[in-house]
């Protein structure tokens, strides 16, 4: 009889077009969760004294750390060490940035997304060698 019911229920706000509206505010990521698999990563640079950026395809990420950027030395590779195959915004825990040689590990303390635009290189208020 429950069974019956609990069916007859699902049913009624199926066809009432319930079902429909909660499928599509769930498949919509909350900003938030906003994050990326590490090997998507395509590009890095320095965006401030205590900032890199990640770009993930045509989004860029900031990365902050404790340490001084020119810290990394960009003539060895620079890489991105993750407890987890995806990265998210947030504190940054267990995000290590690697550079020089040997790599030394750079503790990440926060992530988030850049603005959409320009790379954050491009940016007004950017000092670095490209200017």
């Amino acid at each position: 009889m429950k069974l019956k019911l609990a069916l007859a229920a699902a049913l009624m706000a199926a066809s009432s077009g319930v079902a429909p509206v909660l499928a599509a505010n769930a498949a919509e990521p909350a900003p938030s969760r906003d994050c990326f698999p590490s090997r998507a990563i395509t590009g890095y640079g320095i965006s401030g004294e205590h900032t890199a950026y990640l770009t993930v395809g045509v989004r860029h990420y900031f990365l902050h750390i404790n340490e001084s950027t020119r810290d990394l030395d960009y003539d060895h590779n620079v890489s991105v060490r993750s407890l987890s195959s995806f990265i998210c915004t947030g504190n940054g825990l267990g995000v290590q940035l690697m550079g020089g040689y040997p790599p030394i590990p750079h503790q990440v303390v926060g992530i988030e997304r850049a603005p959409p635009g320009q790379p954050p290189h491009w940016a007004p208020g950017y000092h670095g060698e490209h200017d």
